[in-house]
C-alpha cells in the first residue's frame, strides 16, 4: 500500500510505506516546532463513527480554544483547529488505516504548515493532542513495528487465552483473545463414585 503525505508548503506526495519513508516523514514533522499548544495532532481510526466523533471534537476544542489567555495562542490553535475541521468535514470515507493530521504554526518557518497522511497500518484508538510539537509516537511505533522481526506469543490460563506480538518497540500488542466457559467440577458423590474410585486405583 502507500500512504499520502500533503504538505500546505509543497506539492501532495506519495511514497512507499518502508521504514525509511516513515522516518523520513517522522523527521519533517520534528522539524516544526510551536509555543504553547499551537501544534495539533489528529488520529481518527479508520471507521465512519471514528471520523463523525472526532470531527465534532475538534468543533467543540475550537469553542473551548476561545478560553485561552494569550490571544496569540488562542488565535493559532484556532486557525490549526480550523484546517483540520475542514479536512474531517471534507472526507466522505476514510480507509481501513484510519487518518492523521497535523497543523500548527511553525515558528522557525514563520508559517503554518499542515500534513496529512494515510498512515501504512491501522490507528487503534482516536487520539487529540496539542502542544509545543507535533504527536508523533503512534507513527514511531509503526516504523519499529518490523513484521521480519516480531516475536509471536500466546498466554493461555483457564478462563481463555491472549495473542500478542512482541515489536521492534519493546511493547507488546495484542492480536486476539479468545475465552472459555470450562464445565465446574464434578462432585465425587451419586453414580460417579464408583469411577473416582478406579482413578484413585
Amino acid at each position: 500500500g502507500i500512504f499520502t503525505f500533503k504538505m500546505k508548503t509543497a506539492r501532495a506526495a506519495t511514497a512507499g510505506t518502508s521504514p525509511a519513508e516513515i522516518r523520513r516523514l517522522i523527521k519533517e514533522l520534528e522539524k516544526a516546532q510551536g509555543r504553547g499548544t499551537t501544534m495539533v495532532s489528529v488520529y481518527v481510526p479508520g471507521k465512519q463513527a471514528q471520523l463523525n466523533r472526532m470531527t465534532k471534537k475538534i468543533s467543540e476544542e475550537y469553542g473551548i480554544a476561545s478560553n485561552i489567555k494569550s490571544k496569540e495562542t488562542m488565535q493559532l490553535v484556532r486557525d490549526a483547529l480550523r484546517s483540520i475541521g475542514q479536512v474531517l468535514k471534507g472526507t466522505k470515507s476514510i480507509g481501513k488505516n484510519g487518518l492523521a493530521l497535523f497543523c500548527g504554526y511553525d515558528v522557525a518557518r514563520g508559517k503554518q504548515v499542515s500534513f496529512e497522511l494515510s498512515p501504512p497500518k491501522p490507528i487503534r484508538s482516536p487520539i487529540y493532542s496539542c502542544g509545543p510539537n507535533f504527536e508523533v509516537r503512534p507513527l514511531t511505533k509503526m516504523c519499529n513495528s518490523d513484521p521480519q522481526n516480531a516475536i509471536g506469543f500466546a498466554v493461555i490460563g483457564g478462563e481463555g487465552t491472549l495473542f500478542a506480538v512482541l515489536g521492534d518497540s519493546g511493547v507488546p500488542e495484542t492480536v486476539k483473545t479468545t475465552s472459555v466457559r470450562l464445565p465446574k467440577k464434578q462432585s465425587k458423590g451419586g453414580q460417579s463414585a464408583p469411577r473416582f474410585q478406579r482413578e484413585r486405583i
